[in-house]
């Protein structure tokens, strides 16, 4: 027996004698991915265009009541969206008129809505009624040092934010998948700032010569992250301790430009895709849980 098998045995014996229970063998094993319970097929898919207001669609998140929220590109206007059906329930901005910028991600926690930019700029607010202009607050992470951002998303279980890398600005963080993670109560980077995948593990899993996020998600239930790859076109979903678990390709005529992704409870799987500059409109696709 190993080191390892002596130790689990005499700690088994010790948990026993006082009324505990064994260590499991079956510790260690590998989550069951999520991304296995979803049929991405074309065939399986329902897409819906997007208006012109939203052509510029970067991201999606949902509210703990399930309602779909996405945002734009260049200005601080944030939609409730019928999101099969790709539709704008309605519509408020940050500001009058609304802030510009490159804004690249949206997450909701709790009351509390947040867009980031590429460089880093956070912005907080609150829901708006249709055709308001709200209030903000904007705070730099500096996260702008580390790399050019792209997705947003909100772990409940640690308060913090997360947003992906697309291009990493520092020579240490090469060859890696990149999350950075910001505390809503420090309101300073988490500890750890970083979350960090070796990419040759994501290459290998996603069968992509390169994967430059363009959106991350986390499943509720499973707490497990999802980075989209826009220009690869790929989906890979990862644990929170960096274990790649799955990758999935995207269809190129259903998803030319994914820009976002998120989970409207367990049975539906939401991708947003901005529009091209060739006329391409934007558009939301909707994946149901596979029976």
């Amino acid at each position: 027996m190993t080191l390892l098998g002596d130790a689990r045995r005499v700690i088994g014996v010790l948990l026993l004698a006082f009324g505990g229970t064994a260590p499991s063998s079956t510790q260690g094993r590998t989550p069951a991915a999520v991304l296995d319970r979803f049929d991405l097929r074309p065939r399986a898919a329902v897409q819906g265009k997007l208006p012109n207001a939203l052509q510029e669609i970067s991201g999606l998140a949902v509210a703990a009541d399930g309602r779909v929220f996405a945002h734009g590109d260049e200005r601080a206007v944030v939609a409730q969206v019928d999101a099969c059906a790709a539709k704008a329930v309605k519509a408020f901005a940050l500001g009058n008129p609304p802030v510009r910028g490159d804004f690249e991600g949206i997450a909701i926690a709790g009351e509390r809505f947040f867009l980031i930019t590429s460089t880093g700029l956070l912005y907080e607010f609150r829901e708006g009624a249709d055709g308001a202009a709200v209030r903000f607050s904007v705070i730099d992470t500096g996260f702008g040092t580390v790399c050019e951002l792209e997705g947003l998303a909100y772990d409940p279980s640690e308060r913090t934010l997360l947003s992906g890398c697309k291009e990493t600005a520092r020579p240490e963080l090469r060859g890696q998948l990149v999350v950075l993670r910001w505390s809503l109560d420090r309101k300073a980077p988490a500890v750890p700032p970083r979350l960090t995948v070796p990419l040759r593990d994501v290459l290998n899993a996603s069968g992509t010569k390169g994967f430059r996020t363009t959106s991350i998600e986390r499943d509720a239930r499973s707490g497990h992250y999802f980075l989209v790859a826009g220009p690869e076109r790929a989906i890979v979903e990862v644990t929170p301790t960096g274990q790649v678990l799955a990758a999935r390709s995207l269809n190129r005529q259903l998803h030319p430009q994914p820009e976002g992704l998120t989970f409207v409870g367990d049975s539906l799987l939401v991708i947003a895709d901005e529009g091209a500059t060739g006329g391409t409109r934007g558009a939301i696709t909707c994946y149901r849980r596979a029976p």
